[in-house]
């Protein structure tokens, strides 16, 4: 079964992407933590929209894989507009924290799964949020990722609403 103690642990994996951003990381280094989170939450919400049992929790799902594609997309997009080379650390501790999360959630099926699933994208969502708001955005230099970074953040406390709602959780306040 997956345990709260285990999604606490994985929900810190975008926290700790965004560590780099608290103290001398670059524009390049951040939007590689940008890319890599929202590339997390594309096979989260891959996986969620397959393995769903109800309805509902595969709606959400889907909802979140193509919010996620198209930010990323949009990410990578102006990168290369701005001509901003970066590199995804596949061996950070997010990364391998992440995979944990995959396998476990993987290895669950029925309604295990999607409560499993709606914990973890709580977990996951209120971290990266965070992340953003207390180091990412105040790291970044170049005003046209940080208004990218800026106008998507609803978009995320948006999943976090409606995954409490599907989660049938008290709204986040």
């Amino acid at each position: 079964m997956f345990k709260r103690h285990a999604l606490a642990a994985i929900a810190t994996a975008a926290l700790a992407l965004a560590a780099p951003a608290i103290g001398h990381a670059d524009d390049a280094a951040l939007f590689a933590v940008y890319d890599q989170v929202n590339g997390f939450d594309i096979e989260t919400a891959t996986l969620g929209a397959v393995k769903g049992s109800s309805e509902e929790v595969r709606a959400l799902a889907a909802m979140v894989l193509s919010d996620h594609s198209a930010v990323r997309q949009m990410t990578r997009d102006l990168a290369k507009r701005l001509e901003v080379t970066y590199a995804i650390d596949e061996a950070s501790a997010g990364a391998a924290d992440h995979k944990t999360a995959i396998g476990k959630l993987s290895a669950l099926s029925g309604a295990e799964f999607d409560k499993a699933y709606l914990e973890h994208e709580i977990g996951f969502h209120r971290a990266a949020i965070d992340a953003v708001k207390t180091s990412l955005l105040p790291a970044i230099e170049n005003a046209e990722f940080k208004g990218l970074v800026e106008a998507v953040l609803p978009g995320f406390e948006h999943h976090l609403a409606e995954t409490l709602r599907v989660a049938g959780m008290p709204a986040a306040h």
